[in-house]
């Protein structure tokens, strides 16, 4: 009978560990009969208490807040600040009109806004995208209530409830098992194990059993692969051990990624500047009191709108999207914009191993029989392949040694190889026996063919202590005979024979250990071994009577003795296809991968030296190990580690901060429940999102739509190309602003100087400007890009060479702006001033146009550059100048830019002042390779060499 819905069944996970307690206490304590199950009275009072079995979520970001968010960038900020005085000026103004007042405000506004809402789309875009991805089935359990089995949806589980298990269900809450036959779970995706954990119900654990040890306990998030069980659930929702690490993820995420990070200093650093140089110019004017407050303050707008590179944050987050979208084609889903370029400065990727480098599909690699070893090919299960002999022949026809071993092999299994809608197979069952199956048919004997002459008629399950599992068959001519699988130490012993080419013969004690032996060199190369026996019963249909041996045995039930010896199998989970390839391009671009699994030691170092990992002088750590060293103890270590085995989450974590303690900027990809918390630390989280966890994919920055590791080099090669390229476009953006800087201070400071007008500046800034900015963020790859280390975490945005550059572009377009407004253009002297601004504007719109060609490269000449000629920015800048001549040359627009009609030869000067940046920047790049200037502004990079 249940207890009353009083009892303090949700406190049992507080009272004490559960897997440490007599289970018939605890059935007690719980209130419910281990037989009967809960009523559905009681079941439905307890839901009522303790709420459904969900895992707490974090609720969705607040639409409102995530716009609101867009506009928290120094440089956003900035252009608000500068709208609000724009706004002020217009607003003392009384004697215009009030576009003409309020239209520097206005169309600041504007362009704070487009950017809120491109950066708002793309964010959005990328979370419905991976909503789509989840999988939407509600899963279902077996419980029994009343004394009777019924099927319930998960969610509706409660503490107390016993749950009816089998091969294939996946466990609903964390379970104190009561029953068990054969029982195994698979667990890879809470604990990094790759094989199945055989589970005991009578287990004696110590209190500090690991979760991977507690053989008596079954946990949400895994699925049973062999066997039956029952068992009663001890913790449902947020207190089940999957709910415990969703907690170690409820902290708020401050981590920022290195773009981030750039782009905030560089943002904070230009609101500084502006603001000493605005406030300079506004002080200076009142000083000398020649104008009017609110005309100063105009000019000081001015400055800080020709200072400010308006077009950055858009141009920014298109390059990130436009990123966003080329990745999102090579199966990449980005999750967060800036995310996209931080792959690009990884100098560690951490990575699981079960399910991300290796297939989570254990493979046969080896098989030993009649004295020959055989390699097998194909990875996977129902994979095609071949069972090749040592010459590397395929074998046609198995040796009687060798169909004996795959046809028990095949026969002494409970597992299912379905195909899936999508054509893929999936092992129903245990992972190993699945291989088993594929193993079979490689050898051309499935189980088809062998089953039917076949009848089974007992079944004796592995559990840990026999580490064995055999059945019993009866073949077509009605004989009995013993199919036996296990541990090679413990089979051999029960052999007294060994299958040969010619038949059955004697095995002894040197023969076993020669065996052994084969074993043992299996073991080194990190294969699980398989021993595989069998036994002919003699029946009394045999045409003489059974041996007295056998009648004995079968009385006994002893009948897995006396057998005879088939063979070996060694197999494993083996790499991911194209992971060698990506760990290789991995170290050619100087990222060290390293690989934490929950896996064995042994394991975890074998996979490691296959794919190239593992290097001269690199060392393995497991949690044990982990667990005696301080963090700082760590820290001096962990440059040399390229394995850690058997961590649990926690140390998961804790290896991603030691790395980033070290300096490095950490990407950590995975595909568990265990993965989640260390994804979520980590500079730049990689999920997998076709095999992978809601949990895991939820802390990601960046879910992998194929599960493929070496999808990861393409991101990296992506998210360095983005870096570049957004360095050319703030190269050119800032360096072509500097020329506006001249050119509205120095109009400030001399006579009879109007200075550019607030919308001015932002038309060259954005739409002029804009295009070829954006033709920059999408400039083809550096081919070298991935032979050189990654930048380092503390590099700035731009450097010394930049920042020279800048001021000498600076220079020489405010020189050619302030030569257009000292030129006698032939005007009316009243006209004169406004008319050499309005050719001063034209100049400083159309000279950026040549400088963008500059700017693919700080130190290469544009001749030597590859490919010749960018089409985009071809396109770009033909289509700016001609939006330009529009705004210029259409008599209607000519009162918002307060421009003049200008003559032919005066089009020829302005044109040639103009490009006149080119051949001026290349002098200096010339002069800059040879060593004459810039000898002090560091080594010149190689990222744009091509």
């Amino acid at each position: 009978m249940s207890a009353p819905t009083d009892t303090p069944a949700r406190d049992v996970a507080k009272a004490s560990l559960v897997h440490t307690r007599p289970i018939d206490e605890l059935l007690a304590e719980l209130g419910v009969d281990g037989a009967a199950g809960l009523s559905e009275a009681e079941a439905k009072a307890r839901l009522e208490r303790d709420g459904p079995n969900e895992l707490p979520t974090p609720p969705p970001p607040s639409k409102l807040k995530q716009f609101l968010a867009q506009f928290t960038n120094p440089i956003v900020l900035t252009l608000l600040v500068a709208a609000v005085i724009a706004g002020i000026n217009g607003a003392s103004n009384t004697g215009k009109e009030p576009l003409e007042r309020y239209g520097d405000a206005i169309a600041i506004v504007l362009i704070v806004a487009l950017n809120a809402v491109l950066g708002y789309y793309q964010e959005r875009r990328a979370e419905a995208a991976l909503d789509a991805l989840k999988k939407m089935q509600t899963p279902n359990a077996r419980v029994r209530r009343g004394d009777q089995v019924k099927v319930v949806s998960a969610t509706t589980v409660v503490v107390g409830d016993v749950l009816e298990l089998e091969a294939g269900d996946a466990v609903p809450a964390d379970a104190r098992i009561v029953q068990a036959f054969n029982l195994a779970a698979q667990e890879a995706a809470l604990t990094g194990e790759s094989l199945p954990v055989s589970k005991d119900a009578r287990a004696e654990l110590p209190d500090d059993a690991t979760l991977g040890d507690r053989t008596n306990m079954l946990f949400v998030g895994t699925a049973v692969v062999r066997g039956k069980g029952r068992a009663v659930v001890v913790a449902t929702a947020g207190k089940t051990e999957l709910g415990k690490l969703s907690v170690l993820m409820s902290a708020p995420n401050e981590t920022k990624t290195p773009l981030e990070e750039r782009l905030d200093h560089f943002g904070k650093r230009i609101l500084w500047v502006c603001l000493g140089l605005s406030v300079a110019l506004f002080a200076w004017g009142m000083f000398k009191g020649e104008r009017k407050w609110h005309e100063l303050l105009l000019e000081a707008v001015s400055l800080a709108v020709a200072a400010i590179p308006e077009g950055l944050p858009a141009i920014t987050t298109i390059t990130l999207a436009l990123g966003m979208q080329r990745m999102a084609k090579r199966g990449a889903l980005i999750r967060k914009l800036a995310a996209v370029e931080t792959l690009g400065a990884a100098t560690i990727i951490c990575s699981d191993k079960t399910g991300t480098l290796t297939q989570n599909e254990m493979t046969v690699r080896e098989v030993y029989a009649g004295g020959r070893s055989y390699s097998v090919t194909g990875v996977g299960y129902g994979a095609e392949g071949d069972v090749v002999d040592d010459a590397g022949a395929p074998v046609d026809t198995p040796a009687p040694p060798l169909r004996a071993l795959v046809s028990t092999a095949s026969l002494a299994n409970n597992a299912l190889l379905e195909k899936t809608k999508e054509g893929a197979w999936k092992v129903v069952g245990d992972p190993t026996e699945g291989a088993l199956l594929t193993l079979a048919a490689k050898a051309g004997v499935p189980r088809e063919s062998v089953a039917p002459s076949h009848q089974l008629i007992k079944e004796i399950p592995f559990d840990s202590d026999r580490r064995r599992m055999t059945v019993v068959t009866l073949d077509e001519k009605g004989h009995e005979v013993v199919h036996t699988k296990g541990s090679a130490d413990v089979l051999l012993p029960l052999c007294v024979a060994q299958a040969t080419d010619e038949g059955d013969a004697p095995l002894d004690e040197a023969g076993q250990k020669a065996i052994l032996a084969v074993a043992e060199q299996m073991s080194e190369k990190a294969l699980r071994v398989l021993a595989v026996a069998r036994r002919h019963l003699s029946t009394d249909s045999d045409a003489s009577p059974p041996s007295a041996a056998d009648a004995a045995d079968r009385a006994s039930g002893e009948i897995e003795q006396r057998l005879t010896f088939l063979g070996l199998v060694g197999m494993i989970d083996p790499p991911r296809e194209g992971v060698k390839e990506a760990v290789a391009a991995c170290h050619e671009a100087q990222v060290r991968p390293v690989m934490i699994t929950g896996d064995h030691k042994l394991t975890a170092v074998a996979i490691a030296k296959e794919l190239g990992l593992w290097d001269e002088g690199a060392i393995a750590l497991t949690g044990a190990d982990l667990e005696k060293l301080t963090d700082e103890a760590l820290e001096r270590r962990i440059d040399s580690v390229r394995v850690f085995a058997r961590v649990t989450a926690e140390q998961k974590l804790r290896i991603v901060k030691a790395f980033k303690a070290r300096g490095h900027v950490v990407a950590m990809t995975g595909d568990g429940v265990n993965d989640a918390p260390a994804l979520r630390e980590a500079h730049i989280g990689v999920a997998m999102g076709k095999d992978g966890t809601d949990v895991a994919r939820a802390a990601a920055d960046m879910v992998l739509a194929d599960d493929n590791f070496a999808t990861i080099v393409d991101a990296v090669r992506e998210g360095r190309a983005i870096w570049r390229n957004i360095q050319k476009f703030i190269f050119f953006l800032l360096s072509s602003n500097a020329g506006l800087l001249v050119t509205v201070f120095a109009a400030a400071l001399l006579p009879k100087m109007p200075p550019l007008r607030p919308i001015m500046i932002l038309w060259i800034n954005l739409v002029t400007n804009g295009l070829p900015a954006l033709a920059l963020g999408i400039d083809p790859p550096d081919p070298t890009q991935m032979m050189e280390p990654p930048r380092k975490a503390q590099a700035g945005l731009l450097g010394r060479r930049e920042y020279f550059g800048m001021l000498a572009v600076g220079l020489i377009m405010g020189g050619t702006a302030l030569a257009c407004y000292l030129w006698p253009w032939e005007v009316d002297a009243a006209t004169r001033p406004p008319y050499a601004r309005a050719i001063a504007f034209s100049l400083l719109a159309l000279s950026p146009l040549f400088h963008a060609f500059n700017c693919r490269s700080t130190t290469s000449s544009i001749a030597a550059l590859r490919p010749a000629v960018s089409k985009p920015l071809v396109l770009a800048v033909v289509l700016s100048a001609a939006i330009h001549l529009v705004a210029v040359l259409v008599p209607s627009l000519r009162g918002v830019f307060q421009t003049y009609a200008l003559t032919g030869t005066e089009w020829l000067i302005l044109v040639g002042l103009s490009a006149s940046i080119v051949p001026i920047i290349e002098l200096l790049k010339l002069l800059q390779r040879k060593n004459i200037v810039g000898k002090d502004l560091g080594p010149m990079s190689r990222r744009y060499a091509r």
